[in-house]
This record gives structure tokens, C-alpha cells and sequence, in this order.
């Protein structure tokens, strides 16, 4: 497997920039090498009531359960902004790809972002991409199974669910390439992990790792 290369960023409200000694968020469990960006910040935050959301996590509430595409029209804002903050291709700019975890929910649980034909994290990729990050491409990673959205998996079983989701690579598209791959939330960043792992499988030479939000909760 392609060792991928990470790179540690620092949360700097909506304007994140990159640093070698800034703190990341571990993925994939504890015993895991890989980083993930943390492109906006924290979901929830602690209060004299326990837990609530950020800033942040109540405009991706809105954009991902509630379909405001409002919400998910600045969230993208926001999230573009931390182009310029990515650690550069090794080789080429113009070798790089975006892609987003791809969704394969059940009808019941489709996430909704005002968009029908695209989920949240296809939307951050688009305005990442677009803030030229690279080319984007959502054909990059299948997903063969449906899952529980891991916000209802405990958090022992989040791996083996990720790995039950069976995401595959095409190798053709992939191999040689770096790639930005974007998420919307992470927590243990199982998902991430699993389809990084496809990712790099496939032949792509480095997989950075971005979320716009991490959730601490749960």
C-alpha cells in the first residue's frame, strides 16, 4: 500500500492555514498514522448544559439534515477558502484530483443539502475544487453496500461498518495521482480511513484527508 501523505493543519476559525506543529485529528483508530484537516472546526462545543453546536455544526445541521441550501451554499464558502491552505502535490498541481466519501444511504436516511443529485460532501469538494485545489471527480470511489450513518453506530463498530460500505477505486483514474479526498463531519474518521485505503489500493500516490467539521460528541 502507497504511504499517504498528510499534513497538519491549524484551525483558525474560517481561514484554516497549514503548520508542521499545528494539531490534527487522528484517523482510523488509535494504533493510525493517518491525519485528517480539520477545515472549519469543532461541531459541538461544551456548556453549563452539557453540549451545543457551534457555529459551524448548526450550519452543517441545517445543510445536512435539514436541506437549507443556504446553509450548505456558505458552509462551501467557508470551506473553499482553505485552498490555499493544502500542502501542495509532490509532483504536479495539475495531477491532483477532489473527490468526496461517496453516499450510498438508504432512501429513508438520504441526507439532504437542497441538492437531490448531490450529497453535502460532493458540494465542499465542488467549492474546493473550484478554489483550485485541483480537478474535481466524484466518479473516483464506488461504494457498493448501504450503511447506518455512523452517527448511529457505536463507536467500537464505526471500522467494521466503514469496511462493510466495500469502497473500491478505479485504479485507471486513480493510479499515479494525488488526491484531496473531503468529508463534511469526522469523528474516529473510519470512513476517511476506509476510503483512503481504497484510495491508495487503487495506486494513488497521496490521499490528504479534509473534513469541514470534527465532532467530538458520541
Amino acid at each position: 500500500m502507497v504511504e499517504r501523505n498528510l499534513a497538519k493543519v491549524e484551525v483558525a476559525g474560517s481561514n484554516p492555514v497549514v503548520r508542521s506543529d499545528a494539531p490534527a485529528v487522528p484517523v482510523g483508530g488509535s494504533g493510525s498514522s493517518a491525519l485528517c484537516l480539520v477545515a472549519l472546526g469543532d461541531y459541538w462545543r461544551e456548556s453549563s448544559c452539557g453540549f451545543e453546536r457551534t457555529e459551524i455544526g448548526e450550519l452543517l445541521h441545517l445543510a445536512k439534515d435539514s436541506g437549507d441550501p443556504g446553509a450548505a451554499a456558505e458552509l462551501a464558502e467557508r470551506f473553499a477558502r482553505c485552498a490555499a491552505g493544502l500542502p501542495a502535490a509532490p509532483d504536479s498541481a495539475e495531477l491532483r484530483l477532489v473527490t468526496a466519501v461517496p453516499s450510498f444511504l438508504a432512501a429513508s436516511e438520504s441526507e439532504q443539502t437542497g441538492d437531490r443529485h448531490r450529497s453535502l460532501a460532493q458540494i465542499l469538494a465542488e467549492s474546493l475544487a473550484a478554489a483550485g485545489a485541483g480537478e474535481c471527480r466524484h466518479d473516483l470511489v464506488a461504494r457498493s453496500n448501504p450503511t447506518p450513518r455512523m452517527r448511529h453506530v457505536a463507536l467500537d463498530r464505526r471500522a467494521e461498518t466503514a469496511a462493510a460500505a466495500g469502497y473500491t477505486a478505479r485504479e485507471p483514474l486513480v493510479s499515479g495521482r494525488h488526491i484531496v479526498l473531503v468529508d463534511d463531519v469526522m469523528l474516529t474518521g473510519a470512513t476517511l480511513d476506509a476510503v483512503a485505503g481504497a484510495l491508495t489500493d487503487a495506486g494513488a500516490s497521496s490521499v490528504v484527508m479534509v473534513a469541514a467539521a470534527r465532532t467530538r460528541k458520541r
